[in-house]
């Protein structure tokens, strides 16, 4: 083999050498940084997308923000401003007037100093008709005072005479304000109280009243006449009474009059039983 040959076979093996190392990292390496890339550029593209689209409602979400912010500082709970029980008994005494009025008992039971604030521990317990017991409950809770409830117990009331009344006690905390932090404020709620809807501490089935009124007993009595838009009728007593449509009489009230059939309706509530009954001449 001449000189020329194997020099020029060495050039041939260093160019497929080149080539082949060329292609080699064109495939294993930049063909996975451009994929690479790619997929950037579509995450960057949707991530840009996004940002255009909250620039677009930018507006809105201010808005927004704002009303958000506006609910936050009107429901915002600060250190309440009375620093001893008889303050806080105050606070609690306008919490209860009106329609959230109940009998309360309240003892301090304890009271620890920190740097700014202070906290005042007192049992409550009281008795009074369920629905007042509610919004008294919501006033302290809904207020901006930093007043908090613990350990509440509701028991009903089940004497006849007394039926939606319960009986209450819970441990109430006050985190005052000891070097004036806030400024003053209102205590009273200042956004709308949940409404009312039911005492779910009303026995269902519950013993029925005595007759202490002397009402007309229907279940003793008999009926006598029947009239276009009233009814007589004689009593357990032996007294004839004249009733109309809603007139009370004994456990319930006189519900409808039919002069076709000669008859009465009346609706009774024998202790959370509903019950019609009807006279017929």
């Amino acid at each position: 083999m001449t000189y020329a040959i194997r020099n020029s076979l060495i050039m041939v093996g260093v160019w497929l050498l080149m080539v082949g190392a060329g292609w080699s990292r064109f495939y294993w390496v930049e063909d996975a940084e451009i994929a690479r890339l790619d997929r950037m550029i579509v995450q960057k593209t949707d991530t840009l997308r996004e940002y255009q689209q909250i620039a677009g409602n930018y507006e809105d979400l201010l808005k927004e923000y704002q009303t958000l912010k506006d609910g936050v500082k009107k429901n915002a709970k600060m250190l309440v401003k009375a620093e001893n029980a008889d303050q806080v008994y105050s606070a609690l005494i306008s919490f209860g007037k009106d329609d959230a009025f109940t009998y309360m008992n309240f003892i301090s039971v304890d009271s620890t100093k920190y740097d700014n604030f202070g906290l005042l521990e007192f049992d409550i317990s009281g008795e009074g008709y369920y629905r007042n017991f509610n919004r008294f409950v919501n006033r302290i809770e809904y207020g901006p005072s930093l007043f908090k409830i613990k350990e509440m117990a509701i028991e009903p009331v089940i004497d006849v005479e007394n039926l939606g009344r319960v009986h209450y006690s819970f441990k109430l905390e006050s985190i005052y304000d000891r070097n004036a932090i806030f400024e003053d404020y209102a205590i009273e709620p200042q956004k709308e109280l949940p409404a009312y809807t039911y005492n779910s501490f009303y026995p269902l089935i519950h013993d029925v009243r005595e007759n202490s009124d002397n009402l007309p007993d229907v279940e003793a009595s008999q009926l006598l006449s029947v009239g276009k838009d009233f009814v007589s009728l004689r009593d357990q007593n032996g007294v004839i009474q004249y009733l109309y449509i809603g007139d009370e009489v004994y456990l319930g009230k006189l519900v409808s009059i039919d002069t076709n059939k000669n008859s009465v309706t009346f609706q009774l509530n024998k202790g959370g039983i509903l019950t019609h009954i009807t006279r017929v001449l």
